[in-house]
């Protein structure tokens, strides 16, 4: 049912062309690895590795398309933006976070670039952050209690999919960026 209400927002956002089919192998990553990571705390390097192939193969045809490596150059660095410092959290933590959300990561970073990929990586934390304290103060949970990250990284990457220029002018706001 939420892959369903979220194509259908894709085609009333862009209706049924060139975003949409980005957008629509995107959020099927995000949705799929989400509830992979919810249930039982992994993020699959299979899920991972063909949306960032999917990222560079989109972000190559749009370059060609467009006569200049812009496209390419934007894969890169969202990619690097968004999974190097997961992967320096990653080194740093015991056993919080894995290379699954590090790999996560770069997707999100490959698909929305540097700002929009930094922007859905604030969002994620912000909302994981909210829930986890929520279920500590709740007595559903303690501190040591595992919660995946990965479904919060999905849901923020949908969120600047269909809401990403508000969240970028909420951010730029608050932190003069």
């Amino acid at each position: 049912m939420f892959s369903a209400v979220v194509y259908i927002g894709l085609y009333l956002q862009s209706g049924f062309w060139g975003n949409y089919f980005i957008f629509g192998i995107f959020s099927a990553c995000l949705i799929i690895a989400g509830i992979v990571d919810l249930r039982i705390h992994l993020l699959p390097n299979i899920i991972n590795a063909a949306g960032i192939a999917a990222a560079f193969m989109i972000s190559v045809i749009r370059g060609i398309a467009a006569s200049h490596a812009t496209p390419v150059w934007n894969f890169i660095a969202g990619a690097a933006a968004c999974g190097v410092p997961l992967f320096l959290i990653t080194l740093v933590s015991k056993r919080g976070m894995g290379m699954g959300d590090v790999k996560f990561a770069a997707l999100i970073g490959a698909f929305l670039g540097v700002y929009g990929g930094l922007c859905a990586l604030w969002l994620s934390v912000v909302l994981g952050g909210v829930f986890s304290a929520a279920l500590i103060v709740s007595g559903k949970a303690s501190r040591k209690t595992p919660i995946p990250f990965g479904p919060f990284m999905a849901l923020a990457a949908l969120a600047m999919v269909f809401f990403g220029d508000s969240i970028k002018g909420f951010i730029s706001a608050a932190y003069h960026v």
